[in-house]
């Protein structure tokens, strides 16, 4: 979200490693304000990739058919990197629908990454 005077310029949905990265910059200009700064503890604690691997990992989930055009669920996927199907299930709404080979190729996906990261 981009904005001027307190008026939202712009919107796009962002990674939480992009979020962090914002909010560093920000905070090298000047103090964050108290939500900013909530929200930088929240990333701190739960953005788990580095850039390359948010990069590599949206990439491949853009792969699959039943995502390709859906950012929002993308970044989602790759802020919790779900490794169960389960908790897969619960991210993706039900007007999408995945196949079952594009559920599984996800959870590959993800445990992939979690594993770098645990």
């Amino acid at each position: 979200m981009i904005m001027s005077d307190d008026k939202v310029v712009e919107m796009e949905p962002v990674t939480l490693y992009k979020v962090k990265e914002i909010l560093k910059a920000r905070k090298d200009e000047k103090e964050l304000t108290y939500e900013q700064d909530l929200t930088m503890k929240y990333v701190e604690k739960f953005a788990k990739l580095t850039e390359k691997q948010t990069d590599d990992l949206v990439k491949a989930l853009g792969e699959i058919e039943s995502l390709k055009e859906q950012q929002e669920i993308i970044f989602e996927i790759v802020t919790v990197l779900p490794t169960r199907l389960e908790q897969l299930q619960l991210i993706i709404p039900k007007s999408i629908t995945p196949t079952d080979e594009e559920l599984a190729a996800v959870v590959e996906l993800t445990k992939k990454y979690a594993d770098k990261v645990e």
